[in-house]
């Protein structure tokens, strides 16, 4: 009898213990799956970030300035050359507005599912991003605090992300273009609560983005201006960004001129010139005219846009 009660005994820890092992050890269930739920932002909450693009290395501070609206975050930087650049570069995706119901992320006035929460393994969404209509999106890691997502599209461009959600946002991301380049490279270097001051957002459009390239290159063309934010109204100023890259035997001039034939920027671009400028000129809606002529070894990148301030104080 004690024999029969002995084994009924062992019988019973093994059971348990190959119980213990299929619910939590080596064969988890379903209710264990590892999810990461949406955030909470409020006024003041900020995100600093190292960024790489277009040759620059910069950084940039985003901050919730605005909590209380129907709909969405007011997402501005923390200093007004940060918001002009974003204008002509769009070096964060998340400047703007972020939608408060899912934190989706605005393109063309249109949100865009970049984080599909709850965010758990294997999980696949799509959402269109600079210019692409369709990302397909895929979790393919996650743990506790950390989820990272990769996103192609049909013609071979990538982004690579990861929400970190003790940072609540993103703690990098990159994107990477159908010929293999890295466009645009973020990784978080400081978050917080508690941000005072002004923030800034500068509303861009029209964009005019062309490369030139000598020997020998003269160029005249007509940059159309129009009367402003199809939604917001008049730009209140135009931005320029140039990269220019002059070898030793290269020379090269350029020139903005406004509607009014009036010249706003002249730049005459000697041997040697190696530069990445950006600037602010007055003028009003209309067709703006954009010369450019270079010889030898030159290499010449002009990035113009429209542009409404706007200014938060937060």
């Amino acid at each position: 009898m004690k024999k029969v009660f002995s084994i009924a005994f062992v019988t019973i820890l093994l059971g348990m213990a190959f119980s213990g092992c299929l619910g939590n050890g080596l064969f988890s269930n379903d209710e264990n799956t590892i999810t990461i739920t949406s955030p909470t932002w409020t006024k003041g909450d900020f995100w600093e970030y190292s960024i790489k693009a277009s040759g620059l290395e910069i950084s940039t501070t985003m901050v919730v300035s605005i909590d209380d609206d129907d709909t969405d975050y007011y997402i501005g930087t923390g200093s007004l050359e940060d918001a002009k650049r974003h204008a002509v570069l769009n070096h964060n995706p998340a400047i703007g507005r972020v939608q408060m119901s899912d934190f989706a992320i605005y393109e063309k006035n249109i949100p865009q599912t970049l984080l599909d929460f709850p965010l758990e393994k294997d999980k696949g969404w799509s959402f269109g991003l600079y210019d692409k209509e369709q990302f397909n999106a895929i979790v393919k890691d996650i743990d506790e605090n950390i989820a990272h997502i990769v996103a192609t599209s049909s013609d071979g461009a990538r982004l690579d992300y990861t929400f970190d959600s003790e940072a609540r946002w993103l703690s990098n991301f990159t994107f990477i273009d159908s010929n293999g380049e890295t466009v645009l490279a973020m990784k978080l270097a400081n978050y917080g609560k508690g941000f005072t001051g002004n923030s800034y957002f500068c509303r861009g459009g029209d964009l005019y983005d062309e490369e030139f390239t000598g020997p020998d290159v003269s160029v005249y063309d007509t940059i159309f201006i129009n009367e402003g934010h199809e939604r917001y109204g008049d730009w209140d100023y135009i931005i320029y960004f140039l990269d220019a890259d002059i070898g030793s035997s290269g020379s090269g001039e350029l020139v903005l001129k406004d509607h009014l034939e009036t010249d706003i920027l002249v730049e005459t671009l000697s041997p040697g010139t190696t530069m990445s400028e950006m600037g602010t000129v007055g003028g009003s809606s209309g067709n703006w005219t954009f010369e450019i002529s270079l010889s030898g070894d030159a290499d010449v990148r002009m990035r113009i846009a429209g542009a409404i301030q706007y200014t938060y104080a937060v």
